[in-house]
């Protein structure tokens, strides 16, 4: 009776402690457009870390030009895939990093490339939103012009449009 009781008040505590942890954490006011899923340690949502497009933004847009292989030359803004894991609290031992789109096209980037590129998710293209038809709301980008080599790593084919996910997978 006595330790069934203990379990009880331990359930219960764990209940309460993770309801307050999910208070704490701010939620989109807008549409969720990003989820970052996988063992995070910052999650505001039962998936995971759910954006919207302020809170994206919020971590801090990067910019750059760089020649799109479908479209030519742009110049793209976003926030890199690193800064995002690192908003989140993703581990050190990251193996890849999904990423995701709507249509369901997964592009995997490794732990190595996330630290070693400024590989963004990109939300605007000349300070302009990025419209669904043209890979938006969340682009994954390249900094193809800055790195070269990288189109070898990921070929055009890798640039996915409609990004919705990151999922990180760990070793």
């Amino acid at each position: 009776m006595r330790k069934s009781r203990s379990v009880i008040v331990l359930c219960l505590t764990l209940v309460v402690l993770s309801s307050v942890c999910f208070a704490d954490a701010v939620k989109p006011a807008g549409k969720v457009l990003l989820t970052v899923k996988g063992p995070i340690a910052n999650t505001n949502a039962e998936e995971g870390f759910e954006f919207d497009l302020e809170m994206l933004e919020g971590l801090g847009i990067i910019e750059y030009k760089v020649k799109d292989p479908w479209l030519g030359n742009k110049t793209y803004a976003g926030v890199t895939i690193a800064k995002i894991l690192e908003y989140v609290g993703a581990p050190e031992e990251i193996a890849e990093v999904a990423v995701i789109a709507k249509d369901g096209k997964e592009v995997i980037i490794t732990g190595e490339q996330v630290a070693k590129y400024k590989i963004m998710l990109a939300t605007k293209d000349g300070g302009k939103a990025i419209g669904s038809g043209v890979g938006g709301p969340v682009k994954l980008v390249f900094p193809y012009d800055d790195n070269p080599g990288l189109d070898k790593e990921h070929p055009k084919e890798s640039w996915n449009w409609f990004v919705t996910v990151l999922e990180v997978r760990v070793k």
